[in-house]
């Protein structure tokens, strides 16, 4: 049983199967359980990929950079519970596997996860990932971040604010008004203990700016990508700059070769690591 079609979250279920069962070692996409959200038909096309296709997919700067996304929040997740995290907000989770995937270790450090969307697509994954048994450490929580409060959220954390946590936004922020998501983040800054995490990724001002533009999104969020920059941005928000990488800097470093390829890197993105004051 997969998920509604829910369009570009879907999209990005397709590709990360194709990438784990397609790609070489060392490019593979390391989202195994992806395929358990996907129609028994669109799996079975994907797993059918003719070689022709596959490589105009390839040829997408797009398709390696979410390769080594995957990987890169595959790492900011052990980093972050390594480093105390006792509970994990996964916003805009949509088809996102790492609650499952990371089962024994999340339950070895005694980790709970909160997994948000918006309402049609959270229910529609809680329902889906019943079938998983043994995963009593994972609720999930309907929230839109182009709502202008987010009420329930606060409710959830109540008490649960003073635990050290880890939020998580992956290809969440160029959907999302900038004044809202600018909001969401000092909600997170003020809301949560001090030393927790919040990491995402961005589209850089300048490139692509109509991208997620469309209903009632007509600023969509953007960053410069000076580091300078994005630091004080967020110092004014109470959040401290920890890391940033830019996305072709990203796929070098993940994707043994790729610069030296024929490849074209994604050069849109920029992503952070933050750490509440």
């Amino acid at each position: 049983m997969g998920l509604p079609n829910l369009s570009k979250s879907m999209d990005i279920a397709r590709l990360r199967y194709i990438q784990s069962i397609h790609e070489s070692p060392q490019h593979r996409n390391p989202d195994t359980l992806v395929r358990h959200f996907i129609p028994i038909l669109a799996r079975l096309r994907a797993a059918w990929l003719g070689r022709e296709e596959l490589s105009e997919l390839q040829a997408d700067p797009f398709y390696y950079y979410l390769v080594a996304r995957t990987k890169y929040y595959d790492q900011v997740v052990n980093e972050a519970v390594s480093d105390g995290v006792q509970q994990i907000i996964n916003v805009g989770c949509g088809c996102d596997t790492r609650a499952y995937r990371f089962k024994h270790f999340l339950r070895s450090k005694s980790v709970k996860v909160l997994e948000c969307d918006q309402p049609q697509a959270i229910h529609a994954k809680q329902k889906a990932a019943k079938r998983w048994r043994c995963f009593d450490y994972v609720e999930y929580l309907p929230i839109d971040l182009n709502d202008d409060t987010w009420p329930e959220l606060e409710h959830w954390l109540g008490d649960r604010a003073r635990t050290k946590t880890l939020v998580l936004m992956e290809g969440v922020s160029p959907y999302i008004n900038g004044g809202n998501f600018g909001r969401f983040l000092v909600l997170l800054a003020t809301r949560l203990s001090p030393g927790s995490h919040v990491a995402y990724d961005f589209k850089i001002r300048g490139v692509r700016d109509d991208f997620g533009r469309v209903g009632r999104i007509q600023e969509p969020f953007r960053l410069p990508r000076a580091r300078d920059e994005v630091a004080t941005f967020h110092e004014a928000l109470g959040l401290r700059l920890e890391h940033m990488e830019l996305s072709s800097e990203l796929c070098t470093r993940l994707l043994p070769g790729l610069a030296e390829s024929a490849v074209t890197l994604f050069r849109e993105d920029g992503l952070v690591r933050l750490q509440v004051k």
